[in-house]
């Protein structure tokens, strides 16, 4: 069954950042993803930088229910160096929707702060295959180059298919 509901984010701050430690993945799914706790303490600790802005959000259905995560890692500065850092949809909530929605509002939110991107770029582990198809589905092309920190490929989604998410 497809998701029926819209997703939002929701930054996550002091008053919320407990439901993003209560989320699942499937065992199998465990590597492909940074845990809950590391995903923020790598926005807080600006892992890429001080030049980026990493921000952390909830995925959160009209009626209120958290049923993922993204993080975001963008250089205002440039043109093309806007990451995805992660996403994860709770293991409960998989399988309805909410990956594709989560991801196009991620795209959306980075369109919207930043209007200069060119480019919005994630990293998928090879193994990772149902999000890899979930991400070219959406338009994300294989860039060529690896993630220096697993070694794994690199995704950009860009014109025609990016300007698809610019409001």
């Amino acid at each position: 069954m497809k998701a029926t509901s819209e997703i939002t984010l929701e930054p996550v701050d002091r008053r919320n950042y407990r439901k993003l430690f209560s989320m699942q993945l499937r065992p199998e799914q465990i590597t492909f993803v940074t845990p809950p706790r590391w995903t923020l303490a790598r926005c807080y600790v600006r892992q890429f930088g001080d030049g980026f802005e990493h921000l952390p959000h909830l995925l959160v259905m009209s009626g209120g229910e958290v049923v993922g995560y993204s993080t975001t890692a963008c250089h205002p500065a440039s043109d093309e160096d806007y990451w995805i850092d992660d996403i994860m949809i709770d293991a409960a909530h998989q399988g309805k929707g909410y990956g594709r929605a989560g991801v196009a509002e991620t795209i959306k939110m980075i369109l919207a702060r930043y209007p200069r991107c060119l480019a919005v770029r994630l990293t998928c582990f090879r193994a990772n295959t149902n999000a890899a198809a979930l991400y070219t589905s959406m338009g994300f092309e294989p860039t060529g180059e690896v993630d220096s920190e697993f070694g794994e490929p690199n995704y950009a989604l860009k014109g025609a298919a990016l300007d698809k998410f610019r409001a």
